[in-house]
């Protein structure tokens, strides 16, 4: 019997990274790993595929999840309840958000946080289009409960 291999997904606007947008993925993986294991599990550039299309967010968060490491998954098929999207420097905005509510919100994650760096900027997307912008303070996730400090993110 042969073994089949799925095939890495292939998007069709591949993102670029950068020193700032690796910084900002390590140090949000901290501090909600940091701030929320127990209640669940967070995941960095995991490849997702849903009815509603393939994606690769930066960060997507789940209820905790068991992990088997006798087995993997190379595609993930279970939806996130939140995904974080860093904008990059060659990444348009608009491609961004479209993605977001085309293929996230579809599928049913209940919130994507959206990251702009260089203006250091958090706003919380939600299903309905509604928008929550943040520019300090605490960053709170109305459908969540998540909450993260702007400064800790963006500290220089």
């Amino acid at each position: 019997m042969e073994a089949t291999v799925e095939q890495p997904i292939e998007y069709e606007d591949e993102k670029m990274s950068s020193l700032n947008h690796s910084e900002l993925q390590s140090r949000l993986a901290f501090l909600f790993m940091s701030a929320y294991r127990q209640q669940y599990s967070i995941f960095t550039e995991l490849d997702l595929e849903f009815a509603s299309g393939k994606t690769r967010p930066d960060l997507c968060i789940f209820p905790k999840r068991q992990i088997n490491w006798m087995t993997d998954e190379i595609i993930v098929h279970d939806v996130p309840l939140v995904t974080i999207e860093i904008l990059s420097p060659e990444q348009s905005l608009n491609s961004l958000i479209e993605r977001i509510y085309q293929k996230h919100f579809p599928a049913g994650v209940k919130t994507v946080w959206l990251i702009v760096p260089s203006l250091q900027i958090v706003s919380i997307l939600l299903p309905n289009r509604q928008q929550l912008n943040f520019t300090e303070g605490l960053i709170a996730d109305p459908e969540t409960g998540l909450q993260l400090n702007l400064a800790d993110i963006f500290e220089g």
